[in-house]
Order: C-alpha cells, then structure tokens, then sequence
C-alpha cells in the first residue's frame, strides 16, 4: 500500500533563520517542503522586512542535501486585505503550490517539533473518510531569562494552546484552521515564540497578524520587565484573551536544542486519555452543537 506524502509548507519573512534550527527537526520524515516568501520582501501588516538573500540561500543550501526544499515567492501582502486574510491567503496559495493529495502540514519557522517520527507515523497509520484537522499542543516560550526559559502552563486542558497542524484537506479559514473537524493529539512542539531578543520581539509583534488587536506598546513593556525573580505573580496574560495563558514556569536550558532534550523527557503537555476521547469524537462535538443551539432558541 502506497503511503501518503509528507508535505510541509513553512511562512518566510523576517524571521527566516530559525530554520536552521526547525527544519533538522523534520527532514528525514518529509518528502517535500515548501518556504513561501514574500517576493518584495514585505510584511502581512505591510511593512518591509530585512532579508539576507545571501545568507538565506546559503542556508537553504545546507538544510537540503536531499533537495526536498522549495522556494515559492509571490506577492503575499494585498493591501485591500488585513493582515489575518493575507496569511490566509499566503497559505492556501502555498498549499495550492504543493499540490492535491497527502497530509499538508503548516508550520511556522520558530515551532519545533519534540518527536516528528511519532507524528509522522500516526498520520499514516490513521485513517479518516472524512476531512480532518490534525492538532498539536504547543510548549510556548515566553521569554529567555538568566539560566533558562519562561514558558505557558495552564492547568486546565480547555486553556492549552494547540495549533492545526496537519489536514488531508487543505483549505484554510483562519490561520492554520478551517471548518474541518478537529482531531487533537499528544504530540507537542515547542513553539519559541516571544523568547527572542528584545528588537526581534518588537519587529515580531509589529508585523503579528493580531498586532491590531491589542496594545502593542504596553504589552510589550510587561514583557521587558519579566524576569527569573517575578514570574510567579503573573496570571492570566495573554495579550487578546488574557485568561487562555494561566502562569509561567522556568525551565532550566540555555539552549533550545538541550530544551528539545529536557521535554522529551519530561513530556510537560500530556493530555488525560479521557479528554482526548471526548474531544476527538464527532458524536460528542455534535451533541454539544445541538445542545448549543437548543439553549440559544431560548434566550
């Protein structure tokens, strides 16, 4: 029986070298990969971004011994759009460029997976008549401190961040999402996210597809003043729904290879058997809509 193809599609823009670091994750187990770029080099909210064509290649050059890596450049900035639809649009125009058929997975180039063998295999081992979305949890780091990071924990499993990883339908709405039902895993990346330097982070949430949706400035300045000595007092903050991130916790690791290391022993995110079965059943999720709709016919 053939096995379904492997295709990754992966946003370039500014923050393009963390691929030295995200695609090593990933290479052996992928039978393509896509880097989709912005042809004048310019930014979802529609700023120009700094790009090293050079070094870029160079580095493409090195990651790809086995020439699975693709190039696809087109203009991914309308200025008709906001910047949620141009990533939109910059995605499924990179699905289209991969091509129908296989599992079409997204990443961006900071998320890194803890075990893409494991995923890999259960994506061909699975099957589903119908079109899924496969999600993953995501380990956020939140800012590099003296020592070690400072990551998202939330107590709750409702609150923790998972992103749509993988679909046998590519088409997307929001993000990485689309009306597809969701089938949710327990396996994690670890996501680098605002554990950058203090200029990448300003020029990250200046270009962020949510950076209309909440002060920048100000949320910005709460996240300079973090530090190992004062993480415990905060709560609930994220920047657009601030209960969705409940604390933080320091893990010791000055780097994110020895990270890698750290929670593929430790597994921080593991969802209870009981919650992914409820999650993952359509007749659940069903009779939760139908419910919804009985109450809301009420009010």
């Amino acid at each position: 029986m053939n096995q379904p193809l492997i295709k990754v599609g992966i946003c370039i823009a500014y923050d393009w070298d963390f691929l030295r670091y995200s695609i090593p994750f990933i290479y052996e187990d992928s039978d393509y990969i896509c880097l989709s770029l912005d042809s004048e080099r310019t930014s979802w909210t529609l700023h120009p971004f700094a790009f090293d064509e050079v070094e870029f290649r160079d580095l493409v050059h090195e990651l790809d011994p086995q020439r699975k890596i693709h190039i696809y450049e087109d203009n991914f900035h309308l200025f008709d759009l906001t910047p949620k639809e141009n990533e939109v649009r910059q995605r499924n125009k990179m699905a289209d460029f991969m091509g129908d058929g296989g599992w079409h997975l997204q990443l961006d180039t900071d998320e890194y997976f803890i075990d893409f063998t494991g995923f890999v295999r259960y994506l061909k081992s699975a099957h589903f008549s119908r079109p899924v979305n496969i999600c993953c949890p995501l380990i956020t780091l939140f800012k590099k401190v003296d020592g070690g990071y400072l990551w998202i924990k939330n107590e709750k499993p409702s609150n923790q961040d998972t992103i749509a990883i993988a679909t046998n339908a590519p088409k997307y709405q929001f993000g990485r999402r689309n009306g597809h039902f969701n089938i949710l895993t327990n396996y994690p990346l670890l996501h680098q996210s605002w554990a950058r330097e203090v200029h990448e982070i300003a020029e990250k949430v200046e270009n962020w597809g949510h950076s209309r949706d909440f002060d920048v400035k100000k949320y910005l300045e709460f996240w300079k003043d973090l530090s190992k000595t004062n993480y415990q007092a905060v709560h609930n903050f994220h920047p657009i729904n601030p209960p969705q991130w409940e604390i933080l916790n320091f893990q010791e690791g000055t780097t994110i290879s020895l990270l890698i290391d750290i929670f593929r022993q430790k597994k921080p995110i593991v969802f209870p058997w009981a919650y992914l079965s409820i999650s993952n059943s359509i007749w659940i999720s069903r009779g939760k809509k139908m419910m919804e709709l009985v109450l809301n016919s009420f009010k």
